[in-house]
């Protein structure tokens, strides 16, 4: 699995590719992640009448399950103890192939079809602070349905307790229709992060109506990122939940069909959304360089006022600072032996200055409504309809 991963050496945004898995290397070998959790199985074999749950359980012990309940849940989490994997593979007859691919993570979500089994790839979310992705891996063969998780989560903690009632429609049902409720419960997961990315959206709309700057570029950027990241994972399940219910129908019955139509659709409507968050980012984002472009042309237009009050005004000091001698010519400056010379001369820049300020405000450059055209109807004074 090719994976990008950013070089810490280099201080530009540059990546590079990597493989997890050396090339020549003998297909289905079982690669074990980095950092990854420890390995603990949770049996539960279950019919109509009666449920055994085993918690922290041995292959050995999961062995004698096998036959002697309609359908046997194996929930595993962590991906560290590769003997553990082989061991369940070589009881349950999973083919290496599906094998490598669980163990070689990320995967991209998909439903392939074996022999005697299906091997199905998701992702299960949690949204804190930030968009956490984990990888779910499914095997679904007769009698037996496998769920492995990266990570730890309560994602199938529901699942149990609707186990536990007695007569209830995952009791009475078979592995078809277990494969469909932990994958609708994986799916289950992308709506709390759907109504973060709103909250979210909504905040930043909100930061840019009140002209707070700040990160909010740098947020905004964060939000498209981890909608491109959900999205990514969302759209090929999308693909693999239709060809389940198309090629797949050896296992999977009619009844489990219409359930998993359900599951198509709540994918569907994710992808909606996701698809509508989008296009907020994108408004939100170009709200805030209106917004930004907007506050520098007002800072502009006000230079540009007082700049166009000073310049009359430099006139009439660069003028009287020319130092002609006035007794050299009666025409060289005569005004500068008046005696009210001056005030006269401070009063004509303060009425200049005033007056540009007047018209100015008339016209409403100073932020006022400004003047009303002339000849205007009163059907053109009011404002446009929203």
């Amino acid at each position: 699995m090719a994976i990008l991963k950013r070089d810490p050496n280099k201080k530009k945004r540059r990546w590079r590719l990597r493989h997890r898995v050396k090339p020549n290397t003998r297909p289905g070998t079982i690669i074990v992640p980095e950092k990854a959790a420890p390995t603990r199985l949770h049996a539960t074999a279950y019919g109509p009448d009666e449920i055994v749950e085993k918690l922290d359980c041995t292959v050995a012990q999961i062995k004698k399950l096998i036959g002697k309940y309609p359908v046997l849940w194996i929930d595993a989490v962590g991906l560290k103890e590769e003997s553990v994997i082989r061991e369940l593979g070589e009881l349950l007859k999973l083919h290496p192939l599906s094998l490598e691919d669980m163990s070689n993570i990320p995967q991209r979500p998909k439903i392939e079809g074996y022999p005697n089994h299906l091997f199905a790839v998701a992702h299960t979310t949690t949204y804190k602070k930030s968009l956490a992705i984990s990888q779910v891996s499914f095997f679904a063969g007769e009698g037996f349905v496998v769920s492995w998780r990266e990570r730890t989560n309560d994602c199938f903690d529901f699942l149990r307790k609707r186990l536990e009632v007695k007569g209830g429609t995952t009791r009475s049902s078979g592995e078809d229709y277990l494969l469909y409720a932990l994958m609708d419960a994986v799916i289950d997961t992308y709506f709390p992060a759907l109504e973060s990315f709103g909250d979210k959206l909504d905040d930043l709309d909100d930061r840019v109506e009140a002209g707070h700057s700040g990160d909010i570029v740098k947020d905004i950027h964060a939000t498209r990122h981890e909608i491109r990241l959900l999205r990514r994972i969302v759209w090929p399940l999308r693909d693999a939940v239709d060809g389940l219910m198309r090629k797949h129908d050896w296992l999977i019955g009619e009844e489990a069909i219409i359930h998993f139509r359900d599951c198509h659709d709540h994918v569907v409507q994710v992808l909606d959304a996701l698809e509508s968050y989008r296009d907020a980012c994108s408004d939100v984002r170009d709200h805030y360089a209106t917004a930004v472009s907007n506050r520098m042309n007002e800072t502009m237009r006000f230079l540009t006022i007082i700049s166009t009050i000073f310049i009359p005004l430099g006139f009439l000091a660069g003028l009287y600072g020319m130092n002609f001698n006035p007794e050299a010519s009666k025409l060289n400056m005569p005004e500068l032996n008046w005696p009210w010379g001056y005030p006269i001369a401070l009063g004509l820049m303060g009425t200049i200055a005033l007056g540009q300020v007047y018209y100015f405000w008339r016209r409403g450059w100073l932020g006022g409504n400004g003047e009303k055209p002339k000849n205007a109807s009163p059907q053109q004074m009011k404002p446009p309809n929203k």
